[in-house]
């Protein structure tokens, strides 16, 4: 019965998305000064959107090398939670461990979603969760943005998902995301995020992986880049919409378009002044 209510929901919720122009800006900013590494996100100087951005707290798990970081921007009273991009071998390890797993956090979704994902996420869970509550009692915004790019994007989606399970209401913005879980994850998660915007890019190689021969599905709510910076609002009802990013085959994707969204080249270079 639960789960029949979720299903419900996300059909109508489906009916109402939208994205938010600003926080999408901001998120790719801040998606991309996260490859300046832990050791600089104390001293980095944001800037684009991003330049009044406050860095709280730093987030890494050694045995995976994740890592990424916390902050608040107070023109828009939001509490954000950024995630890195694969830049490292461990990292990469953790991107291709592609064989599935009961997902825990949801039993009643009887989902399977990637298990290297997964356990990265519930490796840097507590810090996260501790992070978001100290912020939220001592700024008192309530708006919280999850974020991130490539193996950030899926840690991204997997957290916040992991944030709601505690009551921490949240939205999910993320670009160049891999796939996460099988169908019955895919829909799952959009029944339960508040706001979730997976962004694609032209002809982007990460979204197709791993391959929907292995069981894999997005989530809804993609929104489609093509090679002239126009973008799509994908379909709400064909999560794989043959209109956007699934209309190209594997062979034809690169990882050119993976490193930009929306005009903005993800590095640490391009996201700051200077360290």
């Amino acid at each position: 019965m639960k789960l029949l209510f979720h299903t419900i929901f996300a059909l109508f919720y489906g009916a109402l998305f939208a994205y938010n122009r600003d926080i999408s800006n901001t998120a790719v900013w801040l998606s991309g000064a996260a490859y300046c590494g832990k050791d600089s996100y104390k001293s980095m100087k944001l800037s684009g959107p991003a330049t009044s951005f406050i860095v709280d707290s730093i987030l890494y798990d050694p045995k995976t090398d994740l890592q990424g970081y916390t902050g608040i921007l107070k023109s828009t009273r939001t509490i954000y939670v950024v995630f890195r991009g694969s830049s490292s071998k461990l990292n990469w390890v953790a991107d291709f461990e592609v064989t599935k797993r009961n997902y825990d956090t949801y039993p009643e979704c009887e989902c399977k979603v990637h298990r290297g994902f997964y356990d990265a996420t519930k490796n840097l869970k507590d810090q996260v969760i501790n992070s978001m509550k100290i912020l939220k009692e001592q700024t008192g915004f309530s708006n919280v943005i999850v974020t991130g790019h490539s193996l950030g994007a899926a840690i991204a989606q997997l957290m916040g998902m992991e944030l709601s399970a505690v009551n921490i209401k949240n939205k999910i913005y993320n670009f160049g995301q891999p796939r996460i879980g099988d169908k019955k994850y895919a829909r799952f998660v959009n029944s339960i995020s508040e706001e979730l915007v997976r962004f694609t890019h032209y002809k982007d190689i990460v979204p197709h992986v791993p391959p929907m021969e292995m069981g894999y599905l997005h989530s809804c709510r993609e929104i489609f880049e093509d090679d002239t910076g126009k973008t799509t609002e994908c379909s709400l009802s064909e999560c794989e919409d043959s209109k956007c990013a699934d209309q190209y085959k594997l062979s034809k994707t690169n990882m050119e378009d993976h490193m930009i969204y929306l005009g903005h080249y993800l590095d640490c270079s391009n996201s700051t002044y200077s360290l």
